[in-house]
């Protein structure tokens, strides 16, 4: 095994994305790209503290979640950071992961135990709560699922139709 990046504060989210390993070094508020002969760049410098997490929009859009903060950013091209959605009308305690889905829905998790999902349109509602620690999601390649581990109590959120059903979440997992 490789090593492709060293020396990392508090290395965490990794995606994979444009034949590039990426992931936020929270502890140095970077977020880094390294190929596979350990090439890293450093893509953003946010202005968050612990935690941040990213993903893509479907048109290749960064999203950047501010956890202590709550709120979404958006990197744009030139490298600044746009607003893009204020989570505090959700929850005013911290926010941990986003994930992105096809149809550019994002999810994303958070104290105390809640899903919310942000709409392309903006739009922000909770769709999950009572969830313990929720830390880790995922949707699953056929754009139906959203799978949320809980470190305590495993949990998946299950698609039917076009609405989400399990634990009383209601969304569309793309």
């Amino acid at each position: 095994m490789d090593m492709l990046a060293s020396g990392l504060a508090m290395g965490e989210s990794p995606r994979w994305h444009d034949g590039r390993l990426w992931l936020s070094d929270r502890g140095a508020q970077e977020i880094l790209a390294t190929d596979l002969v350990a090439n890293t760049d450093v893509v953003v410098r946010t202005p968050f503290g612990l935690p941040f997490c990213f993903d893509w929009l479907p048109d290749g859009g960064l999203l950047i979640m501010g956890g202590r903060e709550g709120r979404i950013v958006r990197c744009e091209a030139d490298g600044a950071l746009a607003p893009h959605a204020d989570l505090r009308g959700i929850s005013d305690q911290g926010w941990n992961e986003i994930v992105v889905g096809s149809r550019g829905n994002a999810y994303l998790n958070g104290d105390p135990g809640i899903v919310a999902l942000l709409t392309p349109d903006g739009a922000v509602r909770q769709v999950a709560n009572g969830l313990a620690f929720p830390n880790g999601m995922g949707i699953t390649p056929d754009h139906k699922t959203l799978c949320v581990h809980r470190p305590l109590v495993e949990n998946r959120l299950r698609r039917g139709g076009d609405k989400t059903r399990s634990s009383g979440c209601r969304g569309s997992a793309g």
